[in-house]
């Protein structure tokens, strides 16, 4: 059985591919516009060095996507998935709270 924790996922709009280190310049490129980080918290991420340790702890995660559009070319961007705190899921199991 071929099982992956990072499967291709898409619609009939994007495909959302696991991230992997050779999407680097291909995700930079459109990263690099300080107009989209004006407004995060981390302006500086259009910065080459900058964006290189947020690209790395995306990899890292073993959870980020790169957005690919079906029509078109190149990368629109970048998606990931984060999974709660082992305490946080366990809380998720507890019955909801009785309505008034």
């Amino acid at each position: 059985m071929n099982f992956s924790i990072q499967p291709s996922l898409e619609n009939e709009m994007v495909i959302l591919q696991p991230l992997v280190e050779s999407d680097f310049e291909k995700l930079f490129k459109v990263a690099n516009d300080p107009l989209i980080w004006e407004q995060h918290p981390n302006k500086n991420r259009y910065k080459k060095e900058v964006f290189e340790v947020y690209f790395t702890g995306a990899i890292e995660s073993r959870g980020a996507y790169l957005i690919v559009p079906r029509r078109g070319a190149g990368a629109r961007g970048r998606a990931r998935q984060r999974h709660p705190p082992r305490r946080a899921r366990l809380h998720d199991s507890a019955p909801p709270p009785e309505a008034d």
